[in-house]
């Protein structure tokens, strides 16, 4: 009678631990799916933030680019009304006799040699600038003072203006000559040169001129960051073009549009 009252009291114990055994596990079951539940929320609204923010800035470098088309297509045609006016005050009429007038004749054998050494010399010169120098020998009329080509040249030389005896950098095009961030600290330097001392600068030191180039443009010249530290990186030593291309329109309109519009405001007061 008592053996079997033991093994009664015994079985009573095993089911109650059991009981707590799988209590345990179902509670352990409940902390792991709470925990879960709360990681994949935070990284479904980390996600969406991300998203937003992405969205926004795609959004503002649209819209500064809009600005910078609008800023150059402006600066385009006071050139060349300028370029008018200085060709009109320059160039008489003159009334000569078409007998008069001797015009040099040149043989098909120097015409065709002469063909060659200019279109050699376009190859060279558009290998330098980045490109494959297999071109054709066609005519091409002058580009239009407005067209995407001319505010791209002007950009271009405005920019080696300004950073002209600047060491290490020789800027070219809107891709290579950008790669080591050297010639975003020139620009940036010639704006605000008390900022920091561009000496010390090392072009293998990218990210850290990245770094440089961007927060003092951001900080003290009020241009928007349109391009990321690790995109740049990312990236080597050929960024995208258009990618440099519009964040040094924002620049150009900060340092250079901006300050002679409100010059010419205060003139007219």
């Amino acid at each position: 009678m008592e053996e079997r009252e033991k093994r009664m009291q015994k079985e009573i114990e095993e089911r109650k631990q059991r009981k707590e055994d799988e209590k345990k596990q179902e509670v352990q079951r409940l902390e792991e799916l709470a925990k879960t539940s709360t990681a994949d929320r935070f990284e479904n609204e980390a996600g969406k933030k991300r998203q937003e923010f992405i969205k926004e800035k795609y959004q503002a470098a649209e819209e500064e680019k809009k600005k910078n088309m609008e800023n150059f297509e402006k600066m385009a045609k006071e050139n060349k009304n300028e370029e008018s006016e200085k060709n009109s005050k320059t160039n008489a009429p003159t009334s000569l006799s078409s007998s008069k007038i001797q015009k040099p004749t040149m043989n098909s054998a120097q015409s065709k040699n002469s063909s060659a050494c200019a279109f050699a010399l376009f190859q060279n010169k558009d290998k330098e600038a980045g490109g494959t120098g297999k071109g054709t020998m066609t005519q091409t009329a002058p580009a239009s003072p407005n067209s995407p080509q001319t505010i791209k040249d002007n950009l271009l030389k405005w920019c080696q203006q300004r950073t002209e005896g600047y060491p290490n950098v020789n800027i070219q095009n809107f891709s290579s000559s950008w790669a080591d961030g050297m010639a975003f600290c020139a620009l940036i330097h010639s704006a605000v040169p008390e900022t920091f001392d561009f000496s010390k600068l090392n072009p293998k030191n990218r990210k850290g001129n990245f770094n440089l180039a961007f927060k003092v443009a951001e900080d003290k010249c009020d241009i928007s960051p349109l391009l990321e530290v690790e995109d740049m990186l990312m990236m080597g030593n050929k960024p995208d073009w258009k990618c440099v291309f519009t964040y040094v329109q924002s620049i150009y309109r900060k340092l250079e549009l901006e300050p002679k519009a409100r010059a010419a405001k205060n003139n007219e007061n």
